[in-house]
């Protein structure tokens, strides 16, 4: 009965990572893709203290706490490109 179930069963392989509890305590985490410079790489992995998914959540946090949260402008992209 051992040998049909060794068989039968197979071991389950692990994401590196997974199972691992968020610095802030964040549940229900969804995996995203995004573009992003090197700049705005370096600025969330600063904020997050070198966890770049902690950094986009606590600077998402930032924004809502400061009430900008308005959608993107082409226009005031614009004048801050001058």
């Amino acid at each position: 009965m051992t040998e049909q179930m060794d068989a039968t069963t197979e071991k389950k392989t692990r994401v590196s990572g997974a199972g691992v509890k968020t610095e802030d305590g964040a549940l229900w985490l969804m995996r995203k893709q995004a573009k992003i410079d090197a700049e705005t790489e370096a600025v969330m992995l600063k904020v997050g203290g070198g966890n770049f998914s902690l950094g986009i959540r606590e600077a998402a946090r930032r924004l809502r706490e400061s009430g900008d949260t308005k959608p993107f402008s082409a226009k005031k992209h614009a004048e801050r490109a001058k």
